[in-house]
């Protein structure tokens, strides 16, 4: 006869054991973490999306003013003058007053608020032209730019893509 100390009976068996739960805590750990770098990650990326359409809304007002006063409009001046992000606040700057933007002015272009990036016009000579963007979304110093010329609507420089 089996002694009773020794008998295994399932319906006894009411919680888990702890290597049970450190099992599972750590396979949530793991699938925290990965989700929270790709939700970051996605993040960064929304915030930079701001720069190509803009930077296309810039190269077409210009070949607007170049088909209407036959030159381009040059402002090496970046508007605004800060790269939005640095210090870690990333939040949007106010583009300048009316009057204020130079060369953008010139050309009627205008963002319908505030800006995450900034923004630049530049001419190799007055039948070529770059628009830059620039954006730092994450404040870590890396830099991404975008740019177009009036025979390239656009891509990025250089970006970290996640």
């Amino acid at each position: 006869m089996k002694s009773p100390a020794f008998r295994y009976d399932a319906d006894m068996r009411r919680a888990f054991s702890l290597v049970e739960v450190m099992i599972t805590v750590a396979l949530v750990g793991v699938l925290a973490a990965i989700g929270v770098s790709s939700w970051r990650n996605s993040q960064y990326r929304t915030l930079r999306a701001e720069i190509p359409p803009n930077v296309a809304a810039i190269r077409q007002a210009q070949l607007a003013y170049f088909a209407t006063w036959d030159t381009f409009v040059e402002d090496a001046t970046w508007y605004p003058s800060d790269l939005t992000g640095g210090g870690g606040d990333r939040q949007p700057t106010d583009w300048p007053a009316s009057g204020s933007a130079g060369g953008f002015d010139t050309i009627g272009w205008r963002p319908q608020g505030a800006v995450r990036g900034r923004y630049s016009l530049s001419l190799g000579d007055q039948t070529q032209f770059q628009v830059d963007g620039k954006c730092d979304v994450d404040g870590d110093g890396e830099v991404a730019s975008y740019y177009a010329t009036e025979d390239n609507p656009g891509e990025w420089d250089s970006v970290t893509v996640y």
